[in-house]
């Protein structure tokens, strides 16, 4: 048995961000990688990221990865006046292969989560590749303000993008890219195999 019990809380935060800027970018990376690889990337405040494999191989009658994994984000309050987030992936991934997981996030309490379960029994009878997994996000206030006056007045900008990435890759490729406050992703792979 092969097991992952996780759990990450985010709660009872303020957060005033002024003519922040927040950038995070996944850049020429993982290209031509195997076997798993996952990437949590995150800029700003009280962001949470996590990886977690279970694998299991075996002669047995029964083999069990199980992954246990949880997130909550609760009761934070963010003010953005004239902040900016920027969350990228470029020209990574590409030619990949196996399993490829991405989480990439700017901003406030923006959680991300790759979670694998493997199990391989060469002989057994049964078995299973089990995740449980929860995020929850509730009780949070956002409040997105301009600054300036007139023609210079800034606006709260949030910007997510995928660029030249994932191409030609193969097996299991999960990607999540958020920008702002509050934000959630999560990739799950559970293999089984006999």
């Amino acid at each position: 048995t092969a097991t992952v019990n996780d759990g990450q809380y985010n709660h009872g935060n303020v957060v005033l961000n002024d003519k922040t800027q927040n950038n995070a970018s996944v850049n020429n990376s993982f290209n031509n990688s195997s076997g798993i690889a996952g990437s949590n990337n995150a800029a700003g405040d009280n962001n949470q990221g996590k990886n977690d494999v279970a694998i299991t191989s075996g002669d047995a009658d029964f083999v069990f990865a199980t992954v246990n994994s949880g997130q909550a984000n609760y009761s934070n309050m963010v003010i953005n006046s004239g902040t900016k987030n920027n969350a990228s992936v470029n020209s990574s991934f590409n030619d990949a292969k196996g399993i490829a997981q991405s989480n990439v996030a700017a901003g406030t309490s923006n959680q991300g989560s790759n979670s694998v379960a493997m199990n391989a029994g060469n002989y057994g009878d049964g078995g299973a590749a089990t995740i449980n997994a929860v995020q929850d996000v509730t009780g949070n206030l956002t409040v997105n303000l301009s600054t300036g006056h007139g023609w210079k007045t800034s606006p709260v900008v949030n910007n997510a993008s995928v660029n030249s990435s994932f191409n030609t890759s193969s097996g299991i490729v999960g990607s999540n890219v958020a920008a702002g406050s509050n934000n959630q992703g999560q990739n799950n792979v559970a293999i089984t195999r006999f």
